[in-house]
């Protein structure tokens, strides 16, 4: 779902990785944009040897402090120069598909934590719907989420067939167990239906159970589906939507999100509009990346817009119109 490294569940195992002396070593005579990338790709990879130490991914202190961290460095707005440099490193490529597993994980087990104990607190204090919103604030990255969500929903308006007409029918994919954008999606557009659709069976009744609570239940639907996989079209009724979400962990990659993609559009009717979450410079260490191209044209995608936040919000914002067939 999130943002705290987006919301679909994914499995890692444990990695172990170790730069060579020629990483660790910057040239005789190296540049300061060689120096810097040197520095960073060794900081980084020290932070995914500790993170793979860790018996579990669950929250605690070390683990919270060890991804503080890595964040921290990624989200510094680098010079195109370096930001090139660092990913033409040559292990920095394979550094990157064992830590992006990791964070994924650990990211799942942040939502499914919070998620638990703020339905915990819910059901033991008997709180109200508003009570239950409330604590939903208790989340330390909640505000990351709504301005993520902001600036989706902004982004989107600009392509919308006009101002006062505001998508009605929703689908978000991979929306995990604490649907915090769902449920901010659900506040910008008022009279909006969402549906949630994650292929995590334990992750999505934990959020469904959230929302009934929190009062969203009339608003929300939910189902267990695996977008990578074909299905009938009918069965989830994709034709309906106006704008489908993608979390930016739905496919690792970019060929895994195209083959997505491309069954999207295959199922969504002409027109609809598609917003997939994606990254930009030494972000693509903490999530995949979204490559633009023509295989998207062939697809059936018109690109629309591509939007960089350089605030605390990691995911780029990728809309996308269904073209027609």
């Amino acid at each position: 779902m999130g943002n705290v490294l987006g919301s679909e569940q994914t499995k890692a195992s444990k990695h172990t990785s170790t730069f060579s002396t020629s990483l660790q070593t910057p040239p005789r005579t190296p540049t300061l944009t060689a120096t810097a990338a040197q520095a960073l790709a060794a900081e980084i990879s020290d932070i995914h040897h500790a993170l793979s130490e860790l018996p579990d991914l669950r929250p605690g202190d070390k683990i919270n402090s060890l991804l503080t961290r890595l964040v921290n460095l990624c989200i510094v707005p680098y010079s195109t120069e370096l930001v090139d440099y660092f990913f033409n490193m040559k292990e920095v490529p394979s550094l990157c598909e064992k830590l992006r597993p990791l964070c994924a994980a650990a990211e799942g087990e942040l939502e499914m934590f919070w998620a638990s104990k703020i339905m915990q607190d819910s059901i033991n204090s008997q709180a109200t719907p508003g009570q239950t919103r409330d604590l939903l604030t208790t989340f330390p990255y909640q505000q990351n989420y709504i301005d993520l969500s902001r600036i989706e929903c902004a982004t989107l308006s600009a392509f919308l067939h006009s101002p006062t007409t505001l998508p009605q029918n929703i689908a978000f994919v991979g929306s995990g167990p604490l649907p915090l954008t769902s449920l901010c999606i659900l506040d910008i557009y008022p009279s909006a239906h969402v549906h949630n659709i994650d292929r995590d069976i334990s992750a999505l009744s934990l959020s469904q159970d959230l929302c009934l609570r929190s009062g969203y239940a009339d608003r929300m639907s939910f189902a267990c589906i695996d977008v990578s996989v074909e299905e009938d079209p009918e069965k989830t009724g994709w034709a309906d939507f106006d704008v489908v979400f993608l979390a930016a962990l739905v496919g690792m990659d970019t060929t895994s999100k195209l083959a997505i993609l491309k069954g999207l559009v295959r199922k969504l009717r002409p027109s609809a509009l598609v917003v997939a979450r994606s990254a930009k410079g030494l972000r693509g260490v903490l999530y995949p990346i979204l490559e633009l191209g023509e295989t998207l044209e062939k697809v059936g995608l018109e690109m629309l817009v591509e939007v960089h936040p350089w605030t605390k919000v990691v995911n780029s914002v990728i809309v996308f119109r269904v073209k027609e067939r």
